[in-house]
């Protein structure tokens, strides 16, 4: 990670291989911005296929589960996962049959999840005793409001909410991406004599 915040630091094999394939990622940030945009566009349609994807992966998660604790129905926690999977195949199996309930359902998870964290976010900012505490509390209010707003427009944001924050979320991925890719195109060539991983360190000249 941190030699991702500093390309400067990365190896001489791992800087040539990024400039080879900035295009690639340029490519992929284009086709993400691009996602989110139509995702932006069709907001309605982009919660339908989100929610469709959670309610898959939470029925694949729960048959899963419950295939996990059959096989070892020899140990205590048999019955805890084997509720727990089934639970969790029930819920993705009605938001597979019924994705307008679900995306209500999710709707509401995501503006008390919006709701609490900004509240969280407010008290830590205003404790706080450091120059960032302001961004805090900035961004405590802003979530607050955002959950709020969520909250209030309820049913009816249920439409919007999900295929929003999802189409934004592809767009910042995508300009990411866009930016990474180019500042790695002009990354420098390695010199000669660099060092290079798995490559032995140079002697030391004798004193």
């Amino acid at each position: 990670m941190n030699a991702l915040l500093n390309l400067s630091a990365l190896f001489a094999e791992e800087r040539e291989m990024l400039r080879r394939n900035w295009g690639w990622f340029v490519a992929l940030g284009v086709l993400f911005v691009a996602a989110g945009v139509a995702g932006l566009a069709f907001v309605g349609l982009t919660t339908l296929f989100t929610v469709v994807f959670v309610g898959w992966c939470f029925l694949v998660s729960g048959v899963v589960g419950v295939v996990h604790a059959v096989v070892r129905k020899g140990w205590s926690g048999f019955l805890l996962d084997l509720l727990s999977g089934l639970l969790t195949a029930v819920a993705g199996l009605f938001i597979l049959l019924h994705p307008a309930q679900g995306a209500s359902v999710l709707t509401v998870v995501v503006g008390a999840v919006f709701l609490a964290g900004g509240l969280l976010r407010l008290v830590a900012g205003v404790g706080m005793r450091n120059p960032y505490a302001g961004w805090f509390v900035l961004h405590g209010v802003v979530s607050a409001l955002l959950g709020v707003m969520v909250l209030v427009g309820w049913p009816e944001s249920s439409v919007w909410v999900i295929g929003t924050l999802v189409a934004i979320d592809l767009l910042f991925e995508g300009f990411r991406l866009v930016s990474f890719g180019l500042a790695v195109k002009n990354l420098p060539e390695a010199e000669p004599g660099e060092y290079r991983p798995g490559q032995a360190a140079a002697p030391t000249p004798p004193v």
